[in-house]
């Protein structure tokens, strides 16, 4: 992630943290400094290789809240895909992830869900494709 999607990334989950403290919801917040230095540039790798992997983005309206997203396999293969959840995983616990895979070769899915507020924070992470 670039410095400043990092910084407005960071500023989303400060700002969500505040909103989540006041109601006594679960607390959305990213730790940044959880990927090593040495991970940071496969991290960043792997997040841009899947951010231009992502063919559609679809809302899931209820509780667990987030997104499903449609991924070309022809652009990052599933063991990345893995990488790129168990890294996420240490800077934001708060999300659950969820890959599913068809029977016959082709596109998958991966569900970020988490709790209430977690949507804006995907979608600056994800952003859509026009």
């Amino acid at each position: 992630m670039k410095i400043a999607a990092a910084a407005s990334v960071c500023m989303l989950c400060m700002g969500v943290y505040a909103t989540a403290q006041d109601q006594k919801q679960p607390v959305i917040a990213c730790n940044l400094k959880a990927i090593s230095s040495a991970e940071r540039q496969r991290y960043n790798d792997l997040i841009e290789q899947l951010r231009s992997a992502v063919k559609m983005r679809s809302e899931l309206p209820t509780l667990p809240t987030g997104y499903t997203y449609m991924v070309d396999s022809g652009q990052i293969g599933l063991k990345d895909v893995a990488e790129w959840i168990a890294l996420e995983r240490l800077c934001c616990p708060f999300l659950a992830f969820e890959l599913s895979v068809a029977a016959d070769p082709g596109d998958y899915s991966l569900a970020l869900t988490g709790p209430e507020g977690v949507k804006a924070l995907l979608r600056e992470e994800f952003p859509s494709r026009r």
